[in-house]
């Protein structure tokens, strides 16, 4: 899983266009790839994260231990519907392959809302497939939970990586 996931972890990544001392939360962290990429590119961040495994949290926990010790990113076990920040503390937010876990995906997307800054972005990255298990996350579906959720100028990506394709929807506050 860390293997394959690392792509989708640096495109959406790319596509928040992180700078200099930004607060960024990822919500479903798992095992703590996305987090530590992004700690590595720039030092200047500060990461929160928040993951409903306590085996994906310890583990996480471990992987970025020096960052932790630094004071540059925290770790949580939580939910996206219940997020334990203050109102808009979050200058950027992802979740990556997540969202299909969410038990209330739009209550998730209004907590994020709730948590980004003013002017404040998030990205949602999915898998871009037509089977069963995705049609809840298809794009046009997806637009209108971010819409419902208070988010505006949403714009939907694609990676256009045929073997692995993947749909990443990032929305204004």
């Amino acid at each position: 899983m860390a293997w394959r996931n690392r792509p989708d972890n640096e495109w959406t990544i790319s596509l928040l266009e992180i700078n200099n001392s930004e607060n960024i939360l990822e919500v479903g962290f798992g095992p703590g790839q996305a987090i530590q990429l992004l700690s590595d590119v720039n030092a200047s961040v500060h990461i929160a994260g928040i993951d409903h495994s306590e085996t994906m949290l310890a583990s996480a926990r471990q992987l970025n231990e020096a960052a932790i010790a630094a004071g540059r990113v925290n770790l949580q076990l939580g939910s996206a519907e219940h997020l334990p920040f203050a109102d808009s503390t979050f200058d950027k937010a992802f979740s990556i392959n997540c969202i299909y876990f969410w038990k209330e995906p739009l209550q998730g997307l209004r907590e994020l809302h709730r948590v980004l800054k003013p002017s404040g972005h998030v990205a949602v990255t999915v898998r871009d497939k037509k089977q069963k298990a995705y049609q809840a996350f298809r794009p046009d579906k997806l637009t209108q939970l971010f819409a419902q959720a208070g988010f505006f100028s949403v714009s939907v990506h694609h990676n256009g990586v045929r073997s692995h394709p993947l749909i990443c929807v990032v929305a204004a506050k």
